[in-house]
C-alpha cells in the first residue's frame, strides 16, 4: 500500500555556488536533484509515510541519477517511466538571500512533459490514500492528459488530493494561459498551498482576503499560503492562522515550500480519513500542522538543493524540542 501518489516533474537543479548574484554572474553550480511533486514525495517518505512517484526521466545519466536517489530514499519508482527521445529536464538555479530565485530551464520539450495517460497505472490508486500535483504537468501534453487521467483515479477513490501550482513564469506561453490553468486547478483538491510570490496569478486578485475567498469558492476545504521569511497562513473561511517562521541560519531555500507541502499532508491525511473533509478539522490540530510544517521549511532552507535538504521526522521533531516548541 502506498499512502502518497505525487505526479510531475522529476528534474536536476544547478544551484549557484553564489548567493545574490544573477546566472550571467554564477561563477559554479552544485547539482542538486528536484521537481516540486517529487520533492514532496521524499518529503512525505522521510516524514514517516509511504510514496510513489509518477513521470518520466530521459534515458541519460541524469535520469539514472534521479531514479537511483528517489530509490535511495525509499520513495516507489514504478511508475518514473524512462522517454528514449528527450532528455531529462535541468534548470539552472540562481537564490537571493530574500527567497528570490532566477530560473532557467532546459525543457524544449524534457521527458517529464511526455508522460502519456496510458502510462497511468490505475492499481496504484486502488490502496492509496493521498494524491498530490502541481501546475507544470498542465502546461503541455501528453503529460496535461496524463495528470487528469491520475486526477479522475483519486476522486474515484476518494483519495485526499492536494494541489500546489508552483508558479514558473518562464515555463507557460502566457501569464493568462498560467491564470487560467492553475486557478481551475483548484477546483479538484481539498488542501490547496501557494506560495507569495504567486498568488495574485493563482488567485486572481492582489488583495488577501478577495484571493482567499475566490479560491475556497472553487471548493477548496483548506488553503496555506507560505509567506518565506514571513512564515505562513492557514485557512478554511471560518478561522485564520497565521505563524510565523523559525530561526535558522539559511542556506538556500529551493525545496523548502515542498518540505512544507509534505509536512501538512503527513500531519492531515489521518484528520481527513476521520473526518471525510479538511475544512472540519478542528483550529488547533490545524494550527499543530502548520507550526510543524513551518519548522520543515525551516530545516530545509539550512542545506543546498531540494531533495539533499528535506528533513527527516525526528530531525524536525528535535528541531521544535531545541526551541521549546
Amino acid at each position: 500500500m502506498t499512502d502518497v501518489i505525487c505526479i510531475g516533474e522529476l528534474l536536476i537543479d544547478f544551484v549557484s555556488t553564489s548567493e545574490d548574484v544573477p546566472l550571467t554572474r554564477a561563477p559554479g553550480f552544485i547539482r542538486a536533484p528536484g521537481g516540486a511533486p517529487a520533492n514532496v514525495a521524499v518529503a512525505v517518505q522521510r516524514l514517516g509515510l509511504t510514496s510513489a512517484f509518477i513521470g518520466k526521466v530521459g534515458d541519460d545519466p541524469f535520469g539514472r541519477f534521479l531514479r537511483e536517489t528517489l530509490d535511495e530514499t525509499g520513495v516507489d519508482t514504478s511508475y518514473l517511466m524512462i522517454d528514449h527521445e528527450a532528455r531529462t529536464t535541468i534548470v539552472f538555479v540562481a537564490v537571493w538571500n530574500d527567497g528570490r530565485k532566477d530560473l532557467c530551464f532546459y525543457r524544449n520539450p524534457g521527458a517529464d512533459a511526455r508522460l502519456t495517460p496510458a502510462e497511468i497505472d490505475p492499481d496504484l490508486f486502488r490502496e492509496a490514500r493521498a494524491f498530490h500535483y502541481g501546475s507544470i504537468t498542465l502546461i503541455d501534453e501528453p503529460s496535461a492528459s496524463a495528470q487528469r487521467r491520475a486526477l479522475e483515479l483519486a476522486q474515484k477513490q476518494n483519495l485526499m488530493i492536494t494541489y500546489d501550482p508552483n508558479y514558473r513564469p518562464t515555463l507557460w506561453p502566457s501569464e493568462d494561459r498560467a491564470r487560467s490553468v492553475i486557478q481551475d486547478g483548484f477546483r479538484h483538491c481539498h488542501l490547496a498551498k501557494i506560495a507569495e510570490e504567486e498568488w495574485e496569478v493563482a488567485t486572481g486578485h492582489s488583495d488577501l482576503d478577495q484571493g482567499i475567498q475566490a479560491v475556497l469558492d472553487r471548493g477548496v476545504e483548506l488553503l496555506i499560503l507560505s509567506r518565506g521569511e514571513r512564515g505562513a497562513l492557514a485557512t478554511n473561511g471560518e478561522y485564520r492562522i497565521s505563524l510565523p517562521t523559525l530561526p535558522v541560519a539559511v542556506v538556500e531555500t529551493t525545496g523548502a515550500g515542498d518540505g512544507f507541502m509534505g509536512a501538512m499532508i503527513s500531519r492531515l491525511l489521518p484528520e481527513f480519513e476521520r473526518l471525510g473533509s479538511l475544512a472540519s478539522v478542528d483550529e488547533k490540530v490545524v494550527h499543530e500542522a502548520l507550526h510543524f510544517a513551518v519548522a520543515v521549511g525551516a530545516l530545509t532552507c539550512t542545506k543546498p538543493g531540494a531533495i539533499p535538504s528535506l528533513p527527516t521526522q525526528a530531525e524536525a521533531e528535535r528541531f521544535l524540542q531545541s526551541l521549546g516548541s
